[in-house]
């Protein structure tokens, strides 16, 4: 197993983690992992597809919290020295989003997984800019079949 050190900044290591290739990569760094919980954070900067009027839309909010789901699974295969497998997001439940993120702002999502079996994934996410609560639900993925 590897040894990491937090946070991960390097795109290398994170593109090993998740299926995403720009223009559509939503996280810029991992903050945590372990088991049960992954964070990963993303500088919203202007030249982002999903920014409208300085503002991150809805789409890439969501995109960022899949993302960071993604993260955990591809994290754990990567410390295995594994390739990372494609999922989907299989649904959303419960999102609500107070307010949405502009550009220069730091977001950071946080994952709580509730289940994970046969490669489905239920984790409850929070995604905050410094301390507030701007999105949250919960959401189930899915591991494509190989």
């Amino acid at each position: 197993m590897k040894t990491v050190t937090f946070p991960i900044t390097s795109e290398e290591i994170l593109l090993k983690c998740i299926p995403q290739r720009t223009p559509i990569v939503m996280v810029d760094c991992l903050l945590s992992y372990n088991e049960a919980f992954v964070s990963a954070g993303l500088l919203i900067k202007t030249e982002n597809i999903f920014t409208e009027n300085d503002t991150l839309q809805e789409p890439g909010l969501i995109e960022h919290m899949a993302q960071t789901v993604a993260l955990h699974t591809g994290f754990g295969y990567y410390l295995k020295k594994e390739t990372a497998p494609t999922g989907y997001i299989g649904s959303i439940s419960g999102l609500k989003i107070n307010r949405l993120p502009k550009i220069n702002e730091h977001i950071t999502t946080e994952a709580t997984i509730l289940h994970e079996f046969a490669g489905v994934t239920l984790v409850n996410i929070v995604s905050k800019s410094k301390d507030e609560i701007i999105a949250s639900g919960q959401m189930k993925t899915v591991i494509a079949k190989q």
